[in-house]
């Protein structure tokens, strides 16, 4: 590991340290053990079942993109996504995308751009399910008056509708991105002329870098070229995010909480956009902020203890199986953690040095 990725690193781990002490300061645990030891225990294998089952549709979701430009087994995509998400959560800036494209091309021999292109249209098509859960979200959730969080959160009331237009915005903003990519699919030469004229106000090497990427996400469209292979990824992506939000409502139900329907959908809103941001390794202090803000916005009546509980549980439920499964596919495949980040690193400059 060179110095400035154990800066990124250091830096990012100190900012989850951060934000884990601001949400837990003050925080009395023997009241919060009381509430993880009052759950309903039956529903703790559920929720397993469920985070299990998604780790399956994610896979269901990327074989259309994968098939329409490479045959690849269920095992090798497997092992390729559970590797890449393990390193998401291991280290920070969204490495973990590339790794899984490389260990995808080391398995399988697809060329590297090609699998990275198959990954990145994942991500797209990962955006729909997020999509569709945000607008669900921005226009269910309306309260009231304003929203009073904890005061050892966050002491001045929210506005009504700050989540609300949160949601609604980048709901909004998704849809954009989501065009953008529509039209380079449908006219690339039109696509690539805007980005290089809006980015180039910007920066000449920025609009270079922008141009070279879309060129290259353009050449692994191929699932485009089928409808009904489009249709049935879109399908399983949105059933992966039903399954993201029947998690947090499964979190809800074993407190022992009763909760509006919409509950559920702002608190994996709120949830996806605090995990999209490339910080903390684990995603340590931001998953469990957001996890309390966005359970205690939806409900008022909510106790402090249980919402940290329920933080710490549904952390831990997500991030045990997937460095556990990582690290067995890495074990399965022969693969090796530092020799793929170190490949994903000099494959990514070198994709920057060309741009």
């Amino acid at each position: 590991m060179n110095w400035k990725k154990s800066v990124r690193v250091l830096i990012g781990l100190l900012i989850g340290i951060a934000v884990f002490w601001w949400v837990f300061r003050g925080t009395d645990w023997a009241e919060v053990w009381a509430s993880i030891r009052r759950i309903n225990p039956l529903w703790l294998p559920i929720m397993l079942a469920a985070i299990a089952a998604t780790f399956f549709t994610r896979i269901l979701r990327w074989r259309y993109i994968v098939r329409a430009g490479h045959p690849a087994s269920f095992r090798h995509m497997f092992s390729a996504t559970q590797i890449g998400f393990m390193v998401n959560f291991l280290l920070p800036m969204r490495i973990g995308e590339g790794v899984r494209a490389l260990v995808l091309t080391r398995l399988t021999r697809i060329p590297f751009s090609k699998s990275l292109a198959m990954v990145t249209l994942d991500r797209v098509n990962d955006l729909i399910g997020l999509i569709v859960t945000m607008l669900i979200a921005a226009f269910a959730f309306r309260p009231a008056g304003d929203i009073v969080l904890p005061p050892d959160i966050y002491a001045n009331p929210l506005p009504a509708n700050l989540i609300r237009s949160g949601a609604l915005g980048t709901g909004l903003f998704l849809i954009a991105i989501v065009s953008v990519l529509a039209l380079l699919y449908v006219n690339r030469e039109l696509a690539l002329r805007l980005s290089d004229r809006t980015v180039g106000i910007v920066s000449g090497r920025l609009a270079g870098w922008s141009h070279h990427l879309l060129d290259q996400f353009a050449q692994g469209l191929h699932v485009f070229r089928s409808a009904s292979d489009m249709a049935k990824s879109v399908f399983w992506g949105l059933v992966t995010w039903g399954l993201f939000v029947a998690i947090n409502a499964i979190v809800l139900s074993a407190f022992g909480y009763t909760y509006p329907w919409y509950a559920p959908f702002v608190v994996t809103a709120v949830v996806s956009v605090a995990v999209s941001l490339p910080v903390a390794p684990g995603f340590i202090g931001q998953f469990h902020f957001a996890i309390v803000v966005g359970v205690s916005a939806v409900l008022s009546s909510v106790a402090l203890p249980d919402a940290k509980a329920m933080a710490i549980l549904a952390h831990l439920f997500n991030l045990v199986p997937i460095l556990a499964l990582g690290f067995f596919c890495l074990i399965w495949e022969n693969l090796g953690l530092r020799d793929l980040t170190r490949a994903t690193e000099k494959t990514n400059a070198q994709s920057a040095g060309a741009a």
